[in-house]
């Protein structure tokens, strides 16, 4: 099985059931629990998009994890949380007092600005708690349409969001052997895949 699938499976919903799957894996002391794939994403990062905050749990509780690394395109376990609408992941890697709520990733964007993006007033809130602010009531969020999250959904291999049915998107030939979608939002503002000269093609 490729890196990049290995790490996708964590975020399938048959690993929300089984906890203890994961618990093993990370006990077999030839599985590296900070292996990333081709993006620079990490287990943990996939756990986050999904939402498996028992899985979450398990990952932060083992020494070795990095709660906060950043992928290719600086996004963090707490960003994909964020963009996700997954408050209960957001509130479990707060907690662990090890991370950058202010990171930016490669467009300048911080976790709170995502959370305000996808129109989660909840996720914003928990997010200013943590700088000692409350939300300003005049600051109305820009509200993104929310996309089916199931394990056959396609998603942007940058901003992690999926894609709905029928929208434009491109891909890479070959980045992951063709398993890299970039949505057309991040297209415009200047994403492109993890190599130089790489032909991106659109597709519907």
């Amino acid at each position: 099985m490729q890196t990049r699938e290995m790490l996708r499976s964590v975020g399938r919903p048959f690993l929300m059931r089984q906890r203890a799957v994961t618990e093993l894996l990370l006990a077999d002391h030839t599985v590296d629990p900070k292996s990333r794939d081709t993006v620079g994403r990490t287990p943990l990062s996939f756990a986050a998009k999904y939402g498996h905050d028992a899985i979450v749990m398990t990952f932060l509780n083992n020494e070795c994890v990095d709660p906060d690394p950043k992928d290719h395109y600086g996004s963090t376990p707490l960003s994909i949380a964020a963009r996700n609408c997954r408050i209960e992941v957001v509130k479990k890697l707060l907690a662990t007092r090890r991370i950058d709520f202010d990171s930016q990733d490669c467009f300048g964007h911080t976790p709170l600005w995502w959370a305000r993006r996808r129109g989660n007033a909840g996720i914003a809130q928990v997010l200013l708690e943590k700088r000692g602010i409350s939300a300003c009531e005049g600051e109305a969020p820009v509200v993104a349409c929310l996309t089916s999250d199931d394990e056959t959904s396609g998603w942007c291999d940058i901003c992690t969001l999926n894609i709905p049915k029928d929208e434009v998107y491109y891909q890479c030939g070959v980045c992951s052997g063709g398993d890299f979608y970039i949505c057309l939002e991040c297209y415009k503002i200047g994403g492109r895949c993890v190599k130089d000269g790489h032909d991106l093609v659109p597709k519907t």
